[in-house]
């Protein structure tokens, strides 16, 4: 065996599609260009999509939502306020764990939205089965969520009720929005990601190079101690990709700032990466050592600086899973 090697950055790559999605990718809502409004183009046809419809009512009302009626597993309803919210409303439905959201972090959330003088829906996550990531704190999103959102934790499900001139004020962004109109959300946040910068990116790691094998090898750098990702998941990661011969990355989402999530499932990635990351915790870092055929293939990556018929070593740490 082949004495440990420093890994040393030579290639980075600005997207690698086969691992996550991309920005290109998000088939959710876009933000709006104006500082302090919240990302939402309208109701997807429910009959186009097999996400079951988050419940919404015109009738009901709750000034103070009952945790009864939000059970685990199911999609939390979205009722408006007895009472037009005059201010801010926070309500905490079910509380989460881990990081608590401060300014800086990623957000990763799916929500329902509706008009909170009649109950009408405009927006919902749900139908188009897609969650909304955003940089908490930077004006991407409307005041009241910037503000509502601050201090929440993976889990955790949130009653905003928000009024007028904390969200789109006099000029919404569509005719599904009167001027004027407060909102209420029902938001399940499902990750907290904390800002990374390119020094955190662990190319000091000793790892061994690989050349030639014949299965997935998986090591534990540090152990995490939250969620386990399981199949099925979607696991939010920051990872290398790393030739296997010379150790010459050729990913490095840390450089980029952004986290890749992956969804846990055959045929969502690549195909050791889906195998390999099972199991592992958020916080936790581990090696993953890639054979071709779990991997790109036994024709390599061209394109990524992978030749044929080299192995991939992966770098992966876990910083949230839902």
């Amino acid at each position: 065996m082949s004495p440990p090697v420093r890994v040393i950055v030579a290639v980075a790559i600005a997207c690698l599609a086969a691992c996550g999605r991309s920005d290109d990718d998000d088939a959710g809502p876009t933000p709006d260009a104006t500082e302090g409004s919240v990302p939402q183009t309208g109701v997807t046809d429910p009959t186009s999509t097999t996400v079951p419809m988050p419940k919404t009512s015109l009738t009901e009302c709750e000034d103070v939502p009952d945790p009864v009626n939000y059970p685990e597993g199911s999609i939390p309803q979205a009722l408006r306020p007895c009472t037009p919210p005059a201010q801010l409303a926070v309500h905490t439905i079910r509380p989460g764990n881990g990081r608590a959201a401060a300014a800086g972090d990623t957000l990763i959330v799916d929500y329902t939205g509706v008009r909170s003088a009649t109950g009408e829906m405009f927006d919902s996550s749900y139908l188009r089965g897609i969650p909304l990531d955003f940089v908490l704190g930077r004006g991407g999103v409307i005041a009241g969520w910037d503000q509502g959102l601050t201090g929440m934790q993976a889990g955790s499900v949130v009653k905003l009720d928000v009024p007028s001139d904390l969200a789109y004020g006099n000029t919404p962004p569509s005719e599904n929005i009167q001027p004027g109109d407060a909102l209420t959300f029902l938001v399940e946040v499902r990750a907290v990601v904390p800002p990374v910068t390119e020094a955190d990116a662990p190319l000091d790691l000793l790892v061994n190079p690989s050349v030639g094998a014949k299965a997935l090898g998986i090591v534990d750098i540090a152990v995490g101690d939250g969620a386990l990702v399981e199949a099925g998941d979607t696991a939010v990661l920051h990872m290398l990709l790393v030739r296997g011969d010379n150790l010459k990355v050729l990913l490095d989402t840390w450089k980029r700032s952004d986290p890749l999530q992956v969804v846990v499932t055959d045929g969502q990635s690549l195909p050791g990466l889906i195998e390999g990351i099972q199991g592992a915790r958020v916080g936790g870092t581990r090696v993953l050592t890639l054979p071709p055929d779990l991997a790109f293939g036994p024709e390599g990556e061209p394109g990524l600086g992978l030749p044929a018929g080299a192995d991939l070593i992966v770098v992966a740490e876990v910083f949230g899973v839902y």
